[in-house]
């Protein structure tokens, strides 16, 4: 049923479109002498909206429009004088927005200038009312019933006393005390998000700079990135996946998580008359954490480290070359060239290789000894090449079927792309950098979740 009623719109919709103007003012004409006073009105608006010179709209528009504006101005004083001031605002505000629409097809209605006075007298008691209501609910902290009533008040009138200042107070102010609840409770994650929702809308908000502040010194979470340490034969990967981690780590976007690397843990502890060594032992470790005011350390082992590189395997494939033949037409005399292929063969070339690196990480809290994260993470990277040579002119190479010559696009492309392809393999160094950047960013990645989990 429904879908049929939606037919039916629609068809309304389009006959009304293929309508001329003449059509709705004879259509305006008739309602009018029938007494139908508002349908008139709205087929006369029709007629301008397609066709705003219409001389016989433009007078029954001015005719019947102001008949509906001022049966609207008549329900504004009625309201005004008999029921609520709200009502009174309102329906005034429906006869003004009549009086624009009409306006916007080019005919000016009159709204008389006493209609005008009684409305901002009906309008500034009523805003008295508001505000009124909505500083009482201010007091009584039903915020959100007093920022509704403050939003009334913006919309009526933006610079009516303090209503926007207080209106701000009705969001901010359940925020603030939200934010101070749980800033009393160490929950300085959460009260953050608190207080940075109303420095988003109003940085000068009571103390709440400050307090933002507090909760990140209170709340921040101190990780001693210490140097890893290197279980294989391949020199350089501990300071290298060192370095990536440190660099994925940095770029979290947490103001409660700190990371402290060897650079300045060296700093810190030079100003103690003490130097970080190249070894660092469990024990070492938990002692220079301590030193750095870390809460946690976080120490990683390269334990496995592999390249493997496969055999070149080359292979002969048949295929065809093209070639022209000139040859004279007997019907016309003229000479013209017959393309034709004649058999030949490409060599074929495959060959792979993969990396493997295995790393274990290791998240100990200082102060329970406790190993709050710990995985192995391994990572394989493979890389392979597949291209072909031919001796002769590959413009004319043509890949080759059970039936003959291959005129398939398709496959011509194929057999393209390999005569360019790629001849060398990407070496190990080029895998494993790929595969030590994406253990540092899985590594920053899951020690940031443990952090969120952590600082509450």
């Amino acid at each position: 049923m429904k879908h049929i009623y939606t037919l039916l719109f629609s068809a309304l919709v389009l006959v009304s479109a293929c309508q001329t103007s003449k059509h709705f003012t004879k259509l305006g004409a008739k309602q009018e002498e029938a007494g139908l006073v508002n349908e008139a009105a709205a087929s006369y608006y029709s007629a301008l909206v397609k066709k705003r010179n219409n001389v016989d709209a433009q007078i029954g528009m001015k005719k019947t429009g102001q008949l509906v504006l001022n049966s609207l101005l008549s329900e504004f004083s009625r309201n005004a004088s008999f029921g609520t001031k709200k009502d009174a605002v309102y329906s005034f505000h429906t006869a003004r927005d009549y009086r624009d629409k009409i306006r916007g097809v080019g005919i000016e209605l009159q709204l008389a200038d006493f209609y005008i006075t009684d409305y901002e007298k009906t309008k500034s008691a009523y805003l008295t009312d508001l505000y009124n209501e909505g500083t009482t609910l201010l007091e009584q902290e039903k915020y959100k019933d007093a920022e509704l009533k403050f939003n009334e008040i913006k919309r009526l009138d933006a610079n009516f006393k303090d209503a926007h200042d207080l209106g701000e107070m009705a969001v901010l102010e359940p925020l603030y005390i939200s934010g101070n609840s749980e800033f009393n409770l160490g929950h300085y994650r959460a009260a953050y998000g608190y207080f940075n929702q109303i420095t988003t809308k109003r940085s000068d908000y009571k103390d709440v700079v400050d307090l933002k502040k507090k909760c990140i010194e209170k709340g921040r979470y101190t990780i001693a990135l210490l140097p890893f340490n290197n279980a294989t034969t391949t020199p350089g990967l501990d300071a290298r996946i060192s370095a990536y981690a440190l660099e994925s780590l940095t770029s979290i976007n947490d103001p409660f998580l700190r990371i402290v690397d060897r650079e300045n843990m060296q700093a810190i502890l030079q100003e103690q008359k003490l130097q970080l060594s190249g070894v660092i032992d469990d024990a070492t470790a938990v002692e220079v954490g301590e030193l750095v005011g870390a809460q946690a350390i976080l120490t990683g082992t390269v334990i496995n480290y592999s390249v493997k590189t496969g055999l070149m395997r080359p292979a002969q494939r048949n295929a065809y070359a093209s070639y022209s033949v000139k040859k004279l037409n007997e019907v016309d005399g003229k000479y013209y060239f017959e393309t034709r292929y004649k058999p030949t063969t490409y060599t074929e070339y495959y060959n792979n290789s993969s990396c493997t690196i295995g790393f274990q990480y290791k998240l100990i809290n200082l102060s329970t000894g406790e190993i709050l994260q710990t995985e192995i993470l391994n990572k394989t990277a493979n890389d392979e090449i597949l291209y072909a040579r031919y001796e002769g002119n590959a413009n004319e190479l043509f890949p080759a079927s059970a039936n003959g010559v291959n005129m398939n696009p398709n496959d011509r492309q194929a057999l393209m792309t390999m005569l360019n392809g790629r001849q060398q393999l990407k070496s190990g160094d080029d895998l494993a950098n790929n595969l030590l950047i994406e253990i540092g960013g899985q590594l920053s990645k899951q020690i940031g979740m443990k952090v969120t989990q952590i600082v509450k």
